[in-house]
């Protein structure tokens, strides 16, 4: 508030604080009226007498909006947007020449530039002056209203009904809204309403002989008042239409006006209206000082409620720390027993390892058991099956020898029967293949052979020393049997 500064603007100056009270008092410069007692006096003056209200001409009107929307200019075209918010005709303050000033931004709202509508509180003003998107329903009674500078142009709308028409558009139930008004306009809606002020207005443009059906002034009131915030004027196409419209109002006598109405202003009792200040002053300091000591009340308790929770807060603390140390003592003695499961864990795999390869060597070991088995089985196998065939063969050597034996000695015994029957010599030959052979002569023997088909033939042999049958199919040698070497027989054997 202390960096605006604009001649449609009440200058603040600063704070002031007063003995007694907790509450810091702002300090603005002083002007002589607000445009609500200029135009609705309380108590109403008696009728026929000469007001302020006499002197307020069109032309005076006429500035007085044109500086109201200078004033909504400089707040809506700052660098960060400033929406008033509560804009009435008791928040437009005139000083001695008659200059409006917009006063009471206690509600205010600080905009950024880019951003096209702000999140406020609902209904935030006089609830006249407000335009229906103050009071759209939301999700939740918590849920705050979305709306623009547009909010500031309905309010001008509405102080210019107040001005030109000279009448308070306010609920007809409000305390101070003229009586002989109050019944015209109970059970209407606001639209209806609406179109009552407005022929308020228009009578007051008839009566100053300025009525025209598109007089920039009623243009200005119906483009203001739309519901749509979008279908408002911005606000300097509003001081376009002020200025249009001052240029059409005759000027006649506004300067003996203003002087007029100045000093009926300066002139007029007074007494009333500090009457009613003071009155509603001690009210609201009466209120002020009971809402302060119910602060204070809330604050003491508050303050033992502090002291409560502060206690349980060291309490907790102490608790707190207690279990932290606890749960320090804690996490240490589980970071031991971590370093210990790895340890064991550390031991388990080293002796899983070493299992698995002992596991590993005993498999292998048995593998090769298993091996070395099998080859000694086919060895013993192979011995076993030689064995047989050795014990076969001599088996079967004994079995020839036997025969041999036992056909030597038969015909040995043949040889000595013929021995003594005849004087020739006979050497017996016995072996594979030879059945006997007789000696014509002592020094040659005559051996008869059977081959393997079984056809007889004969073979001489020399019987002096060890002589060689050869037969047809296989090489024998005929050796000298021992101890049968006489004069008479000599035996041979085929080995």
């Amino acid at each position: 508030m202390s960096t605006l500064r604009h001649p449609n603007i009440v200058q603040f100056l600063g704070v002031a604080f007063f003995p007694g009270s907790r509450l810091p008092a702002l300090v603005m410069e002083r002007l002589l009226t607000s445009l609500h007692d200029l135009l609705a006096p309380d108590p109403p003056p008696p009728s026929g007498a000469v007001t302020p209200l006499s002197f307020f001409s069109m032309a005076l009107k006429c500035s007085v909006l044109h500086n109201v929307a200078c004033g909504l200019a400089y707040l809506h075209e700052r660098s960060s947007p400033v929406i008033h918010r509560d804009l009435s005709a008791r928040n437009v303050l005139l000083d001695s020449e008659m200059v409006a000033k917009i006063a009471d931004l206690g509600v205010a709202r600080i905009v950024p530039r880019v951003r096209a509508a702000a999140t406020m509180t609902k209904g935030p003003g006089a609830l006249v002056y407000m335009p229906p998107e103050a009071f759209a329903p939301t999700r939740s009674n918590t849920e705050k209203s979305k709306y623009d500078a547009s909010i500031d142009v309905f309010s001008l709308g509405v102080v210019a009904i107040f001005t030109i028409g000279e009448v308070f558009p306010c609920d007809p139930l409000e305390h101070n809204y003229f009586d002989e008004k109050r019944g015209e306009l109970l059970g209407r809606t606001e639209l209806q309403r609406r179109a009552e002020y407005m022929r308020y207005v228009n009578e007051q443009l008839r009566a100053c002989g300025q009525l025209r059906g598109d007089h920039p002034l009623i243009r200005l009131i119906q483009q203001c008042l739309h519901n749509l915030p979008a279908k408002r004027p911005g606000i300097r196409e509003v001081l376009r239409l002020l200025e249009e419209a001052r240029a059409g109002v005759r000027d006649e006598g506004s300067e003996r006006n203003k002087r007029e109405l100045v000093r009926a202003l300066q002139t007029q009792p007074r007494n009333q209206n500090l009457e009613r200040v003071l009155r509603d002053l001690v009210t609201e300091n009466a209120h002020l000082q009971s809402r302060v000591q119910a602060k204070d009340t809330e604050l003491a308790a508050a303050q033992q409620r502090l002291r409560r929770n502060e206690e349980h807060l060291q309490a907790t603390e102490r608790e707190n720390q207690t279990l932290r140390q606890e749960l320090t003592r804690k996490e240490t003695e589980l970071t031991r027993n971590k370093a210990e499961l790895t340890r064991k864990e550390a031991e388990v795999t080293r002796a899983e390892e070493t299992i698995r390869r002992e596991q590993q060597q005993i498999q292998e070991m048995r593998q090769r058991e298993t091996e070395l088995v099998q080859a000694k089985d086919r060895e013993i196998a192979l011995l076993q099956q030689q064995l047989g065939e050795k014990e076969q063969q001599n088996q079967e050597m004994g079995q020839r020898e036997t025969e041999l034996v036992q056909a030597t000695d038969r015909e040995m015994a043949l040889l000595q029967q013929q021995l003594g029957e005849k004087h020739s010599y006979t050497c017996q030959v016995s072996g594979p293949g030879l059945t006997s052979a007789t000696v014509n002569q002592p020094t040659h023997v005559l051996v008869q052979l059977t081959d393997s088909s079984g056809r007889p033939y004969s073979l001489p042999l020399n019987v002096t020393a060890q002589l060689e049958l050869v037969s047809k199919a296989t090489h024998r040698t005929l050796t000298r049997w021992p101890g049968q070497e006489t004069a008479m027989n000599r035996v041979y054997r085929l080995p």
